[in-house]
């Protein structure tokens, strides 16, 4: 299995995701999961977790890493990425001018200069083609002994090791899709990552993707056929929570993830300014940052909302579930969203959700209301409808909560193993 993110090491749903996925798998597969950055606390049975940032000499022969590789990047001086591939922003940056393979092969002259790559601090940073570049390369050499029957991989950061890793063994191929370019760049991106994305999902032999929604759009922009494609919704854990009565006179509304034109902060804005015309004792807690952070503040200020907003800025899990235990609504209004964890992680702490009908979440939380993304009149009704009627908000956030039963990671995990048996 090909991860980026794993729990202590996150920035979004991706590292939530695989962590849950590998618990739920671990007691009927043996995976040998291999991500950048691994914390030495983490361990399942029949899992054996490999990170890249504390990699051995005997799991890795320097010299052998000198074959030759496809390299989907490398003709590319500019990628449209910031500094993280999921905080996304339609500019470029500067890439180094030097020849990959010699970036990559120096970086391969020494252990300490590898485990250094991916010890720095960042899920992701500024210098993330050459990551990925790297990464492909000891996934290949990790993997050249064989002993494993698929590859499963985590989104497009993991494809050109998991297309390597397949042209080498000729083993299957699985692609698990949390996000779609055309979700963060929007529907006409066509650019190195959508290529990316594409190619690898003609080559694999199945693609699992978190929701009916991010199918439809696999089938719609890539060209996929229907068939290939697994749905598998995201889960969570069961875990009883509490209710924390917050400390401020006005009820508090959450909203909750990166601050990127695909999460749809303009009709946050507008959804708010409806709202508070006729319910003036609320606050909106913004959970997050991302390139569209400031405009959001300048234009609530422009607008003389900013008494409305609280601007929480990124919040650790701790603070989340924090913040999520006293809330009495939870709102993603997202332009296209695969799935929105977060949704499932507010009602398991009985809060009621208005979600965007273009997410993977509302697929599963039946109980929400739910809106285009664009129809801000109707989620402002909501909004104030939960905020307005105690027994509406508790009869909603209680028919919610009994449906995480049927959401669980290990249901989730059922369905994959069927489409892995498809290749034993």
């Amino acid at each position: 299995m090909l991860g980026w993110e794993f729990p202590p090491f996150f920035s979004g749903g991706l590292g939530v995701a695989t962590y849950g996925m590998v618990k739920a798998l671990s007691p009927k597969v043996n995976i040998k999961l291999i991500v950048p950055n691994a914390s030495q606390g983490i361990s399942f049975s029949n899992m054996n977790i490999i990170g890249l940032n504390s990699i051995s000499a005997e799991q890795l022969s320097i010299e052998s890493l000198k074959f030759s590789y496809v390299n989907y990047t490398s003709e590319q001086h500019t990628l449209p990425l910031t500094l993280s591939t999921y905080h996304h922003k339609n500019e470029e940056i500067l890439r180094n001018q030097l020849d990959p393979y010699e970036e990559v092969t120096a970086i391969e002259r020494n252990l300490n200069s590898i485990r250094s790559a991916f010890s720095d601090g960042h899920v992701y940073g500024p210098d993330i083609v050459s990551k990925i570049e790297l990464y492909a390369r000891l996934v290949s050499q990790l993997a050249s002994n064989g002993g494993f029957d698929i590859i499963h991989a985590h989104d497009w950061i993991t494809f050109p090791a998991g297309l390597e890793v397949k042209r080498a063994s000729n083993k299957p191929l699985l692609l698990h899709i949390h996000s779609l370019e055309t979700d963060r760049a929007g529907e006409g991106a066509r650019n190195e990552i959508y290529h990316l994305e594409k190619d690898a999902m003609m080559a694999a032999d199945a693609i699992f993707s978190v929701s009916q929604f991010t199918k439809d759009q696999i089938i719609k922009h890539y060209g996929i056929s229907p068939d290939k494609i697994h749905v598998v919704h995201n889960g969570i854990d069961p875990c009883p929570k509490t209710r924390v009565p917050h400390k401020l006179r006005d009820k508090l509304v959450v909203f909750l993830g990166r601050i990127t034109h695909q999460k749809g902060p303009e009709f946050l804005l507008e959804t708010v300014e409806k709202v508070t015309r006729v319910f003036q004792r609320v606050k909106f807690v913004v959970a997050g940052t991302g390139d569209q952070f400031a405009h959001l503040l300048e234009t609530s200020a422009y607008k003389k909302l900013g008494s409305k907003f609280i601007f929480a800025g990124f919040l650790t899990k701790a603070r989340v579930e924090d913040l999520l235990s006293t809330a009495d609504v939870y709102f993603m209004p997202s332009v296209s969203e695969p799935f929105g964890l977060t949704a499932l992680e507010a009602v398991q702490h009985y809060v009621p959700a208005v979600l965007s009908s273009q997410s993977g979440a509302a697929e599963v939380l039946r109980a929400s209301l739910k809106a285009d993304f664009w129809d801000t009149d109707r989620y402002a009704n909501y909004i104030y409808a939960l905020l307005k009627y105690e027994a509406l908000n508790q009869t909603l956030s209680g028919d919610a909560y009994q449906e995480l039963n049927q959401v669980t990671w290990v249901q989730a995990a059922e369905k994959i193993i069927n489409v892995y048996q498809k290749f034993k």
